[in-house]
């Protein structure tokens, strides 16, 4: 009886060990059930914010590359509200108000950070975006190449919080998700070739076809594009930022349909409109058979940053008519060839170059009103005219094979003025081509690159015939009017300035108004960038058949009129491309 009685002891003791055992098991279990639960939903909750980020930087590519920082947050905003489950949208002008005050310039510009809390969401944007915010230890010196200057970045931070489901009974009530994201506006993909690029932001009309004139960009087998930056906010009544009007006027962009059509991009249009509304163009020039096809929305400017990368690249750009321009290029890459030029001709006297390339002096030889018959000469010239070079009927000056340098432009009333047009050196030497090449070879020239450049006054011919084989001109202040016999142009074919006709650099705050023009007609040629950011309007005019010009006209408004068929085709393999901008993850 001792013995059963002590056995049945030890069995009770030994049961409410293994209950105390127990009890200690399942409450460590439920400790680690709860935390792989809550974990797990943390996780997805992880991964969601992370999604919510990336798109959302993502969206605010296009206003990055165009240096519009509200565009570029409401764009961001508007993603997360797309993307996020929030219970109430949240106001995307309001939110990004303050980037208004931000003019982002390099390393100067103090960092704008927007948040807002809706339920339980965080939403934060950045921007600027310093290089200390994103440094990245992993990476030697702490960025990528790709990385961008601060300007050009922005950063979403997305924050949640959620109850736990377990993790309460070990005294954690909230979990928080936070994730962030960091873009830069990057170029995607081949745009068309815009024919004509109008740049004026705001005004009308910026590109106006009149007076029974035809203008066909591209070909059946190069689709056309134009593209007119003005979002119409200066418009009268009744105006409109592209226009075709008159009986018989035509504005076609080919093919006019298909999968690769030609395309009449307008920044007035709005995004979802598929007719012409407001101030971007009057529906009865499309329904009338004016305009074809019907003109697109394209969601940024193309602005004049493109040209500027491509042959004057620096890091920032001036403002553009109250635009602010972003830099897509890398002067150590591609060096400002315009103004490395201007600095190698210098603003007075002979430019400075050795023998064999030595400028001749024109007044020492010539008289500055040019005689009657033929001057043909070789070389490199400085026309030191007080008054300019005159060229009048039976006066025929050639600049044989140089490149030519005015102090005070020239004019023409009748006769010839040829350019580089019996040129026998096949190219240029291997250090004046890209990449090379850092100042432009002003001493150099060959039957594919030459240059003239005006240091003052215009190049003004109203009479006679203007020949300029291979040959980009340069202005530095004056207006470019060639309204005369149809003219030969054809930019240069190699050196820095391939594919560049002309450059002006006349300020808007000189008159323009219709100082620029060209007649063509029958018997023009023309090949090459025309860009003259400041012509308000450029004019080309002329009746008959011009035939297919390889030729941009990039300009800050154009109208043609006076009747001719014009066909605008760039080689696309040359010419300047407006890039698609979207926005690339660097962090």
């Amino acid at each position: 009886m001792r013995f059963a009685f002590g056995h049945a002891r030890r069995a009770k003791s030994e049961r409410g060990a293994v209950l105390v055992l127990t009890t200690l098991l399942l409450a460590s279990l439920l400790g680690v059930s709860a935390i792989v639960i809550d974990l797990g939903a943390l996780r997805g909750n992880v991964r969601v914010n992370q999604s919510v980020a990336d798109f959302a930087v993502l969206a605010a590519g296009q206003g990055l590359g165009t240096n519009n920082s509200i565009a570029a947050c409401q764009a961001a905003v508007n993603s997360v509200n797309s993307n996020a489950k929030l219970s109430s949208a949240i106001n995307a002008s309001s939110f990004c108000s303050t980037m208004g005050s931000t003019v982002c310039s390099g390393g100067s510009s103090a960092e704008t950070t927007p948040s807002t809390t809706v339920g339980p969401y965080t939403i934060s944007v950045h921007y600027p975006v310093p290089d200390a915010e994103i440094r990245d230890n992993n990476i030697v010196g702490g960025a990528r190449l790709n990385d961008g200057t601060q300007c050009q970045r922005m950063r979403v931070l997305i924050s949640s919080t959620q109850q736990s489901i377990f993790a309460a009974v070990l005294g954690v009530s909230t979990l928080s998700a936070i994730r962030t994201a960091t873009a830069r506006p990057w170029p995607v993909g081949a745009q068309k070739t815009p024919a004509l690029w109008l740049l004026d932001p705001t005004g009308c009309t910026s590109l106006a076809v009149s007076g029974g004139s035809k203008v066909t960009v591209g070909t059946d087998t190069v689709p056309g594009g134009l593209t007119v930056d003005s979002d119409g906010s200066t418009c009268s009544s009744n105006q409109h930022t592209i226009s075709s009007s008159g009986a018989g006027t035509l504005l076609t962009a080919v093919p006019t349909s298909g999968s690769d059509s030609g395309v009449i991009q307008l920044y007035a249009l709005p995004p979802t409109a598929t007719s012409c509304v407001g101030t971007a163009c009057d529906p009865s020039d499309v329904s009338n058979g004016r305009i074809s096809p019907q003109p697109i929305s394209v969601s940024a400017r193309a602005t004049r940053s493109r040209v500027d990368d491509t042959y004057n690249c620096h890091s920032t750009y001036p403002t553009y008519h109250g635009i602010t321009l972003a830099s897509n290029c890398d002067p150590s890459t591609t060096p400002p060839y315009i103004d490395n030029l201007k600095a190698a001709i210098g603003v007075s006297g002979a430019p400075a170059v050795p023998a064999p390339g030595t400028y001749q002096q024109w007044s020492t030889l010539y008289s500055c009103k040019a005689p009657s018959g033929t001057t043909s000469v070789s070389g490199n010239w400085w026309i030191d005219c007080p008054s300019g070079l005159s060229i009048g009927n039976g006066s025929n000056v050639e600049f044989q094979n140089g490149n030519v340098v005015f102090d005070t432009g020239f004019s023409m009333t009748g006769g010839t003025l040829k350019f580089n047009t019996t040129n026998t050196t096949t190219s240029l030497p291997a250090g004046c081509v890209p990449p090379a090449v850092v100042t432009p070879c002003i001493g150099n020239a060959s039957a594919g690159a030459s240059f003239v450049y005006l240091r003052d006054g215009d190049l003004n011919i109203t009479g006679g015939t203007l020949t300029a084989n291979h040959t980009m001109v340069y202005s530095a202040s004056g207006y470019v009017k060639v309204n005369a016999s149809p003219p030969t142009w054809l930019a240069p074919t190699e050196g820095p300035f391939s594919y560049l006709g002309l450059w002006s650099d006349m300020s808007s705050t000189s008159n323009n108004t219709g100082k620029f023009s060209m007649a063509g007609g029958a018997g023009v040629q023309l090949s090459g960038v025309f860009f003259t950011p400041e012509a308000a309007p450029f004019r080309l005019s002329g009746g008959g058949t011009w035939g297919q010009q390889n030729a941009q006209f990039i300009s800050y408004q154009l109208q043609v009129n006076g009747g001719g068929t014009l066909t605008m085709a760039p080689d696309p393999t040359n010419s300047v491309k407006a890039p698609t901008l979207a926005g690339t993850l660097i962090r």
